[in-house]
């Protein structure tokens, strides 16, 4: 989720040209259609306990997987909107990537002998999602997917004006995706079509300013540590009045440090169930969702590291200072 690798994503985008997709979307009635054809709806105690250095994870490219991953959202509390929003999502993308030769989607949940999963480069994933459905948009960040999941637990009283959201210049911006996301660009050179916004989001202007309210970058001084890091964090969101409920799904975030400032470069979604944990993510930009399941909250850290550090050492680049919050707590 790093800006460096959303605005590399960015210049390959911007050189493809769109049409709709065709694909149909994950619906309601797919879980209707699930039961009819005698496929379980696992509940919260079907999550089994994950052994220390292994990964139990899907891609939910399976009817199982999709079911299961949407009971478990729903039991913890997000209502059923938003649920089934990120799973048409889901969906959409898994329609989209089945045949991307960076990876293999993984449909019912597996166990590997990794805490961390390679999904490959963004060039191949990016030229893959083009040639597929021919769209002139972004697909969903990951901040994105965790916040329309979270945001029935997030208070935002003192939003920014939308001039100050961090998403404009894209020299500077580190929210530049999202705002092309969630708003789209107009072409501004030769025969580049312009953006379109992703058809299938639908924000108000007030969830819009919730979100760059709560995402934006906080200013610190450079080579933080992590104390200074969670004070700046607070601080600032003190000051927006921001709050967050106590309930068993939480937000996730990963910060990071790029000069002055520290942002999100990756959100979660993390649900607490009899048995464990539950993180569901959109592991980058363009590479595919994810639910994992893991016995401890060490393990849901030492996992979000291992998928950091293996980004940014794709790029021979040091991530340095770093900070895992759930809500607005240390993880």
């Amino acid at each position: 989720m790093k800006k460096f690798a959303c605005l590399c994503v960015l210049l390959i985008l911007m050189f493809c040209s769109a049409c709709g997709n065709t694909e149909a979307p994950f619906t309601t009635e797919d879980t209707q259609e699930s039961s009819r054809t005698g496929d379980e709806v696992p509940g919260n105690e079907k999550i089994d306990a994950v052994l220390q250095n292994q990964l139990t994870y899907s891609n939910l490219d399976s009817k199982l997987s999709m079911n299961e991953v949407r009971d478990i959202l729903l039991k913890s509390g997000i209502p059923t909107n938003h649920v089934d929003t990120v799973l048409n999502w889901v969906t959409d993308y898994n329609n989209s990537m089945r045949e991307c030769p960076s990876f293999s989607l993984v449909g019912d949940f597996v166990t590997i002998d990794e805490m961390a999963v390679d999904y490959g480069e963004y060039y191949d994933m990016s030229t893959e999602w083009y040639k597929r459905n021919r769209r002139n948009y972004h697909d969903v960040v990951c901040r994105i997917a965790a916040y329309e999941l979270n945001q029935g637990n997030i208070s935002v009283e003192n939003v920014l004006k939308e001039e100050d959201f961090d998403c404009w210049d894209e020299n500077t911006a580190w929210l530049y995706t999202d705002g092309d996301i969630l708003f789209g660009r107009e072409a501004v050179e030769g025969e580049h079509k312009a953006y379109v916004p992703f058809p299938l989001i639908d924000w108000s202007k007030d969830v819009q300013a919730a979100y760059f309210t709560l995402f934006n970058p906080v200013h610190i001084t450079e080579q933080c540590n992590e104390q200074e890091m969670l004070q700046a964090i607070q601080e600032k969101w003190n000051e927006q009045e921001i709050s967050f409920k106590d309930s068993a799904f939480s937000l996730i975030t990963f910060w990071t440090q790029s000069g002055d400032r520290i942002c999100a470069s990756h959100a979660a979604t993390l649900i607490e169930t009899e048995n464990g944990y539950l993180l569901f993510e959109k592991t980058n930009p363009e590479s595919p969702y994810s639910a994992a399941k893991f016995s401890s909250t060490d393990e849901v850290k030492q996992y979000l590291y291992n998928m950091m550090n293996l980004d940014y050492s794709r790029y021979n680049e040091q991530m340095g200072t770093y900070l895992i919050l759930q809500n607005d707590k240390l993880l």
